[in-house]
Parts: structure tokens; sequence; C-alpha cells
């Protein structure tokens, strides 16, 4: 069997691929989110009294703010807005954090549940999962999108508050109270952490809860009595109040419209099973062309049979979900990946009305799948078996690097984004805009004029994309007084468009400007 060394070898070959499939994507530009949630750092110049932070941390944000991952972007505040490099060179930074973390946490894990089997299993399921998650393609738009060092950070505190929690559940050796220090600082202070990263860091304990009711059940089971209960106290109470929070909030909105959505909170409710199922199909199925930002075309479920899927994906989900709890004894390796995963998404996928459709949502929730994975893998006891199931899975990581890579090329520029993101998401308002506004920012006018008209036949209630078009008529010089009578008529009738109410400012200052006669 390989030595000890040799094995920090093979993680150190790891970290390095996935700098170099990572690297091309460092040099693109900021996208979406970063410019709204990044403008804070023009507030103020330097930072050089407590003043100063407090007007950067001041500006309007939903609370609590996310003030730690804030924070971390006024390390790089001499780079905003014009070079994106350094912000992206530390998000790569994290993700390989967190991929350490990752192999940790699977090998203690690992040693955990398989306590008499030999050492190299634990070490090389670790390698294993820590491969296939760390180069996973699905894990580039968390990486390159800069305002998701907020879900990079969140997920750091997490491993590192399991890990710490871990150390207190496995050390049997240690004294009650040594343990229970342990416990506290991983459940609670490192959740707290996460949590003023991104929301649901808040998760920390029920990703704990999960461990504990598969694959370390015999650990839980042998805690001393004030220590079980101390368990129960630091665990229990957070799960319960996310559960409650959830379904309460899921009640009180159920059946609304919200006004800055296009669907109501039971759309989004059968919506999401569907994108669950889609999101495992990108992990699990690596395909070049299907990764990227802009999802905001995907089909909304308006019943339980429109679109036909949307019954059984919910089917399906429910049932994994009553799945894990019942078998989490009986297969306990099988649990853990269905609780994990759907545990990870309770909050970004469920009542909370946020946008439907996110790859790095998949960030945190997809670790438990490749622990299971490749603790279930490492465990085949033929021999012939296992190198079989192993070598199929070497290919499987490998085809992951080829498209980790060569959408990483695609991130590198944002005319290479444009283009294809508008020809793999036809439907997506976002991606045709952006192509639109990339076109324009050549001069290309006519040309941006007809990507936006291709996008109006598809959604001709939608104002963003009117107000768009209005704006390059009006540079070419073809608007007339009748086409903003016909968005003075749109916008009294179609439904609250975000990009409706932004893209208004354009047209306000053109009109001030007088560059548009019809204009007034």
């Amino acid at each position: 069997m390989l030595s000890k060394h040799r094995w920090g070898i093979g993680l150190a070959i790891v970290l390095v691929v996935c700098c170099l499939l990572y690297w091309p994507a460092l040099h693109g530009p900021f996208l979406f989110d970063d410019f709204p949630n990044l403008a804070a750092l023009t507030s103020i110049d330097h930072v050089s009294s407590w003043r100063d932070l407090g007007i950067y941390f001041s500006q309007p944000r939903s609370f609590p703010g996310r003030p730690l991952a804030m924070l971390s972007f006024l390390l790089q505040k001499a780079s905003w807005p014009d070079h994106p490099f350094p912000f992206k060179l530390v998000n790569l930074g994290i993700h390989l954090a967190c991929g350490l973390l990752v192999y940790r946490l699977v090998l203690v894990v690992a040693r955990a549940y398989r306590r008499d089997a030999e050492a190299w299993r634990a070490q090389l399921a670790a390698l294993l999962a820590t491969a296939a998650w760390l180069l996973n393609p699905i894990q580039l738009s968390g990486v390159t999108l800069v305002v998701q060092r907020m879900t990079l950070l969140m997920a750091l505190f997490v491993l590192l508050g399991l890990l710490a929690y871990l150390h207190g559940l496995t050390r049997e050796d240690a004294s009650p109270a040594r343990r229970g220090a342990w416990m506290l600082l991983g459940l609670w202070v490192c959740m707290g952490l996460s949590f003023l990263s991104k929301e649901n860091g808040i998760l920390l304990p029920l990703f704990a809860l999960v461990l504990d009711a598969t694959v370390l059940r015999a650990y839980v089971a042998r805690l001393p009595h004030g220590l079980q209960w101390w368990r129960r106290l630091l665990i229990w109470p957070l799960v319960l109040f996310v559960l409650v929070y959830l379904a309460k909030l899921g009640w009180t909105q159920f059946g609304r419209n919200i006004d800055i959505r296009d669907f109501s909170e039971g759309q989004r409710l059968l919506t999401e099973p569907r994108i669950l199922w889609d999101y495992i199909s990108r992990i699990f199925l690596p395909r070049f062309g299907v990764y990227g930002l802009y999802h905001d075309g995907y089909t909304i479920s308006r019943t339980l049979v429109s679109p036909w899927t949307t019954l059984p994906a919910l089917f399906s989900v429910v049932a994994a979900g009553i799945a894990g709890i019942a078998l989490r004894k009986r297969w306990p390796l099988l649990a853990l990946a269905l609780l994990w995963y759907l545990g990870g998404h309770l909050i970004e996928s469920s009542t909370v009305m946020l946008e439907l459709y996110f790859e790095h949502r998949n960030y945190t929730p997809s670790i438990g799948l490749f622990m299971a994975a490749a603790i279930a893998i490492t465990g085949i006891a033929t021999f012939k078996r296992r190198k079989l199931v192993l070598l199929a899975s070497g290919v499987w990581i490998a085809a992951c690097c080829i498209t980790t890579g060569l959408s990483a090329r695609v991130y590198q520029s944002a005319d290479r984004l444009a283009l294809a993101w508008a020809s793999q998401q036809p439907d997506s308002i976002r991606a045709q805009t952006m192509l639109a506004d990339q076109l324009y920012q050549k001069g290309q006018i006519e040309p941006a004029t007809r990507v936006i008209e291709r996008a109006q036949k598809a959604r001709p209630q939608d104002t963003g994309l009117a107000e768009v078009h209005l704006f390059l008529d009006c540079l070419a010089g073809k608007t007339t007084p009748r086409q903003v009578e016909d968005m003075h008529r749109l916008f009294a009738q179609a439904p609250y468009s975000a990009s409706g109410w932004n893209d208004m400012e354009q047209l306000r200052l053109m009109a001030q400007s007088g560059r548009c006669p019809a204009f007034t």
C-alpha cells in the first residue's frame, strides 16, 4: 500500500490540477451580481478609521449583511472595479482551502465509520472525494463569480466547524469538559462565523446531525450522559428553529405572488424538485456547454402536471427524504448522501423566495454525495470489483477535469461568455441581454437590436427587453413618439420586472441629455 507521504503527494497533485484548470477563468471579468454587491467598495477611498469601516458596512443590505465576506473584499479594494483578477485569485485560494478541509473531513468520517478497516481505505476515500468535489464543473460559478466568496467562506467555516465538532465527538480519551468545548467551538462559534459569511451557514448543526444519525451513531451512543445532553442542546434548538422558520414562511406566503418574482411560493415549491434533479445530472454527468450563471429561462412549474415532470420530481424528492430517515441504520452511507444533500438545499431551495436556480448552491450540499460515494467505493471487499469501480471513477474524474477546463476557458472573456450563454440559454433574458450589451459596446447596434428582437418574441411582456430595444433604436435614430407611447402602455399592464425597473434609469439619462428627440 502507498505510504502516508504518497497520499500527500496525491492530494498536492489534485490541488495543482485544480489551479491549472481554473487559471484561465481568473482573467475573466466581473459578472452579474458582482457589481451591485461590491458597489460599497466605492463608498470610501481607504479605511483609516472605524468611521470609514462603518460607512462601508452601512450600505443597504438585508440582515445580517454577510459582514465577514464583505470585510474580505476590502483586501482587494485597490483593484475595484477595473481588475477582477485579485478577487478571483482569493476565491480560488479559498476553494483550495476548502478542498483540504474536505479531505480531512472525509478522512475523519471514514476512519470513524470503518474503525477496523485498513488505513489506506480511509486515505483513498478522502482523496477520491476531494478530487471529485474540487474538480467538478458545477463548482466553477461559485469560484469565478467574485461575490460568491460568500458561499466559499460559508463552506470554509462549515467544514472547520464540523471538524471541531467531530474532534469532540470521536476523541473518547479526552475529558468530557474538553470534548464539550470542542463541540461548542464547532457547532456554535464556527456556525456564527459561517452565518456571518452567508445565511445558510446556520445549517452547520444540521450537517452534524446527519453525520450523527448515519455513519457516527456508535460514537453518539457511547457519549457520557451529560455530554449527550450537551450535544442535544447544541444541535436541536438551531435545527428546529430553521425548520419552524421555513414552515412558517411557507405557510404565510403560500399562493402569493411576491412583487419581485414572476412565480408564487407554491410554484417555487413545485419547481425546486425538478431543479434539484437537474443539479444532480450536472454533478454526475459532466457535459461542456450546460454550466453557467444564467438560468432565468428555466420553466416554472405552474401545476403538478405542468410540466409533466413536476409530479414525479416532487414525489422522488419526498421519497428520498423519507428513505434517508428510514434507512439511516441499515444503509447509513446512502442515508448520509440523501439527507446531507437535501438538508444542504433546505434554505435556498425551499420556502425562501430567492431566485429559482443557481449552480453555486451545490457547493456545500455536494460534499455529502462525494463523501458517501467515496467511502462506499473504497469499502468494496472484492479486489476485482473495487478495481473496476475505481477505474470508472478515475475516468469520470478525468471527464470532470476536461469539462471544467473547457468551461473555465469560456469564463476567460466577456465575449466568450456572452456568445456561449446566449446559445446555451435561448430562453434566458439575462443571457440574451448580455450578448446584446457586448455587441453594443463594440458599436454593433443592428446585431444587438436583432438579438433583443428575438428575445422579445418569446417574452413580449418583459419591460426590461422593451427598454433595451428602445434604447438601441434611439442610438440608431429610429425611435418614434409612437414607440414611447407603446412603452407607456406596456408599463401600465406588464408584471413587475427588476431589469425593467433598473433600465429605466438609462432611458431617463438619455432623455435628460437630449440624445433622443422622442423622449420628453
